[in-house]
């Protein structure tokens, strides 16, 4: 899981991050699902979605990964995909914005709060419980809403969370109790959230303040 926290250098990671500010203002319109795919599309062909946390600051494009860039182009590249401190939210190349599980990685910022810092210590119920509900848009499908269910932290190379391919709502429901049994912060009703589960949408980024470090915190939404 390749998502890592950057330190605060200088003022320009802080100004980098909020350069999505300005991004969101951009992307939001009165028309359709509420985001202006157009202009979107004409600064990156790579926007994949638009991604919103009750609860916190995120409200960031989604991009995928270029045919012919390095997987983790996006760790060092910012949306209009300019050298970066703080990247771009990014879809797992295995998965989709529509698919049965959609995993999206994001930079823990430090204190700046920006990107996906506002989630790093949600595997702590505590933090967990001030995570409202994610919405999700995207070209083909406008906003869908999901419900925060679980958090963990896990070593980077954790496997179960490595999972996109299913046959079923019944095996995404399934693969979501199994999760269950690693998080350490769970929804007041995610039980009953599982058992009426067609897909998951997972945030990742570091759980640590410092870099290199092997935690990963996962966020997992269901919808």
């Amino acid at each position: 899981l390749s998502a890592a926290a950057a330190l605060l250098l200088g003022g320009e990671t802080v100004k980098e991050g909020w350069e999505y500010d300005n991004l969101a203002k951009d992307a939001e319109t009165q028309i359709a699902d509420g985001i202006d795919w157009a202009m979107l599309r004409s600064r990156n062909q790579d926007i994949a979605a638009w991604l919103r946390v009750e609860g916190t600051a995120i409200d960031l494009p989604v991009v995928n990964t270029r045919k012919g860039d390095p997987a983790d182009f996006y760790l060092s590249h910012d949306f209009d995909r300019n050298p970066s401190f703080a990247g771009c939210p990014y879809l797992d190349a295995r998965s989709t914005a529509e698919g049965a599980h959609a995993l999206v990685y994001g930079h823990h910022m430090g204190f700046t709060g920006q990107i996906f810092s506002p989630i790093f210590a949600t595997y702590r119920q505590a933090e967990f419980d001030k995570i409202g509900e994610m919405y999700w848009f995207t070209p083909d499908k406008g906003r869908q809403v999901l419900k925060p269910v679980m958090a963990m932290s896990v070593d980077k190379k954790y496997q179960p969370i490595q999972t996109f391919d299913f046959s079923s709502a019944e095996e995404v429901r399934s693969w979501l109790s199994d999760m269950k049994k690693d998080a350490t912060a769970v929804s007041d009703d995610c039980d009953a959230t599982i058992a009426n589960a067609t897909r998951a949408i997972t945030l990742v980024t570091c759980s640590s303040m410092n870099t290199g470090g092997r935690a990963r915190t996962l966020l997992i939404f269901a919808q």
